[in-house]
């Protein structure tokens, strides 16, 4: 299992604001919830289609200190880098660490 010493990335945990958009649809924005600490781990990659243009898509390990708050609905930002979190799971099940499977888009 990781120490803390292994969190070496500083990202940003980011929540959605939607506001409407008066044509009964939402823009969404994103706002930062906080700057964590943590090991971005690259796992594989592949390709696919959005809006008719073809992306990389990147899937990532992100493990950092627990936090209770960390869902589905946020997403973790790296720079100008962005990865929607697909799970999140206790990572050894002691409560001292959550674990995140990430994906990133690359066009």
């Amino acid at each position: 299992m990781l120490s803390i010493g292994h969190l070496r990335d500083r990202m940003t945990l980011e929540a959605p604001d939607e506001m409407p958009d008066g044509a009964g649809g939402v823009t969404r924005n994103w706002s930062a919830l906080a700057q964590i600490w943590a090991a971005l781990e690259p796992l594989g990659g592949g390709d696919g289609v959005v809006a008719d243009k073809r992306v990389a898509r990147l899937t990532h390990r992100v493990v950092m200190r627990m936090r209770r708050d960390v869902s589905l609905n946020h997403r973790l930002r790296l720079g100008a880098r962005s990865f929607t979190i697909r799970s999140v799971r206790d990572a050894a099940e002691d409560g001292r660490f959550v674990e995140c499977l990430v994906e990133e888009e690359r066009s």
